[in-house]
């Protein structure tokens, strides 16, 4: 798989933003990435991202993972990555259902109540974005590449 952190972002004129280098120096037009190709690269991104951030930061509660969940419902596994703080809170909500049947928070109301640290976790990932380059630029390719994504959904 192509290693993102060793894609230089090519930003010498606004014409080429969309262009990114993989390891082998092969020029990849973003612009031109089919539906795979893209999912493939957000994963790989965000696994770059998430590690650059995980290892910068001292507080375990705002470090985050991913894994494969197949939703209620359906046979297809979606990738969810989420900090600790909020796989906490939805384990604790599953240990108050168990405890005391019936008292089940919506994900949402569990959202909610970790809303501040939500507003934190964003805080954090706009300061390491002016403080580490590599993850600004991981950050911007990501960007990018959600940005493709939306454009092949349509």
């Amino acid at each position: 798989m192509r290693n993102l952190l060793a894609c230089l972002l090519l930003c010498a004129c606004p014409l080429l933003l969309s262009l990114a280098q993989d390891e082998e120096g092969e020029v990849i037009v973003i612009s031109e990435l089919n539906r795979t190709d893209v999912e493939q690269f957000i994963e790989e991104a965000e696994d770059q991202f998430y590690e650059i951030f995980n290892t910068n930061i001292e507080d375990d509660d705002f470090k985050i993972s991913c894994r494969r969940e197949t939703p209620t419902g359906s046979n297809i596994p979606i990738r969810v990555c989420e900090p600790k703080f909020m796989v906490d809170a939805r384990a604790r909500n599953a240990n108050n259902f168990g405890f005391n049947a019936g008292v089940v928070e919506a994900d949402r109301s569990i959202r909610t109540a970790v809303e501040p640290q939500y507003q934190q976790l964003q805080q954090m990932m706009e300061q390491m974005t002016q403080e580490i380059p590599a993850f600004a630029q991981i950050a911007s390719i990501l960007g990018q590449l959600r940005a493709r994504r939306e454009q092949l959904l349509k």
